[in-house]
């Protein structure tokens, strides 16, 4: 989106917490501008949020920007506050996902510290999007809930097909004759990884022949797995964990079937890339996820927290590989079709362009 931006005319300066010089790298040689910035993204502490908005406002008065787009939620919160202090008009706010705060717990009462993050976050997006010009969210239930809480105005809520995928950079490579199945993502209760393993197990017993494959590496957040609990399915063969991978293409196209089974996203970038990739869908009937599938046309949806559902959707994809493969072309063409990043980003800088939503 930021070489899109660059391409469409402006002049692009990028303002991130714990920006590299690698990164700044990287950015230059796209002829876009990157600056650190002061912002604990994940810490709680109001009075070090209080100074790194006061900070940003300064910055902002110095560099006098026509607009300024926020993603994620501090970005969105403590940017556009800074934003409307320093007088800039145009302030947009991207919310691709609402997070820890916001998603459901299926098993048992929800524990307060997530329900105390609930009102903090609610609280200061409430006022954050009351400064914003508009509020782009990746799916239509963030949407809905949101305004029904009244914490956007409805007036300023967008939607956008999440955000958006290379469809050249991710293409399908061999067909893969076994079923193979791949999770990628943070090790969180949140993302479904706990069914996904106990489903794995399921699986397994009926198909030893099938694979399981997770990507992605251990987390700090209050939902998190421990390595431990993982490493006990590792250990009997149930799924090959490869941690953190700097490519997750060669893990894609040595599947045949994506799995996510999250309680909650914005529109999961992870699926976007596997559906490009030509992977059949197994994911759950939960807010962001449900956008990625067709029901039977590029894969199955489960309910969420239910790794018995999970488990015979994994297993009815094992019996044929004319279904895996019939299913993993139609996500590619609607990969193509609906989510290319092009579409987004036109979508997108047509609304910065206009002043609109």
């Amino acid at each position: 989106m930021l070489v899109a931006l660059r391409n469409a005319g402006c002049r692009v300066t990028v303002f991130a917490p714990g920006l590299g010089k690698e990164h700044v790298e990287i950015l230059g040689g796209h002829g876009i501008e990157g600056r650190g910035l002061s912002m604990n993204a994940a810490g709680m502490n109001p009075l070090r949020d209080l100074a790194d908005t006061l900070r940003m406002a300064r910055l902002f008065r110095s560099e006098r920007p026509d607009i300024v787009f926020g993603n994620n939620i501090k970005p969105v919160v403590f940017g556009t506050i800074a934003a409307a202090l320093a007088g800039v008009r145009r302030r947009y706010a991207l919310v691709g996902g609402l997070g820890y705060a916001f998603t459901d717990v299926p098993q048992g009462d929800v524990p307060f510290a997530r329900r105390l993050s609930g009102w903090i976050a609610s609280g200061l997006y409430a006022v954050a999007f009351r400064l914003a010009s508009a509020v782009i969210f990746h799916n239509r239930d963030d949407v809905k809930l949101m305004t029904e809480r009244r914490i956007c105005p409805p007036a300023k809520a967008s939607v956008v097909s999440g955000s958006g995928v290379d469809t050249d950079d991710y293409m399908p490579g061999e067909k893969v004759s076994a079923p193979s199945f791949v999770f990628v993502g943070r090790m969180l209760v949140d993302k479904g990884v706990r069914e996904y393993l106990q489903a794995a197990r399921k699986t397994r017993q009926a198909f030893p022949e099938a694979t399981f494959v997770l990507v992605g590496g251990s987390d700090d957040n209050p939902s998190a797995i421990s390595p431990a609990e993982i490493d006990e399915y590792v250990a009997r063969g149930d799924v090959e964990w490869v941690g953190n991978v700097s490519d997750v293409r060669p893990h894609l196209r040595s599947a045949s079937v994506f799995v996510l089974p999250s309680y909650r996203e914005g529109l999961p970038r992870s699926t976007l890339e596997a559906m490009a990739c030509g992977l059949a869908i197994v994911t759950t009937d939960a807010p962001g996820c449900r956008e990625t599938v067709e029901h039977g046309v590029n894969g199955l949806l489960v309910p969420v927290a239910d790794a018995d559902a999970l488990a015979e959707a994994m297993r009815h994809l094992c019996q044929s590989r004319e279904l895996r493969e019939a299913m993993g072309e139609a996500s590619r063409r609607m990969a193509v079709a609906r989510f290319s990043c092009d579409t987004v980003n036109r979508d997108i800088i047509s609304m910065l362009e206009t002043g609109v939503r």
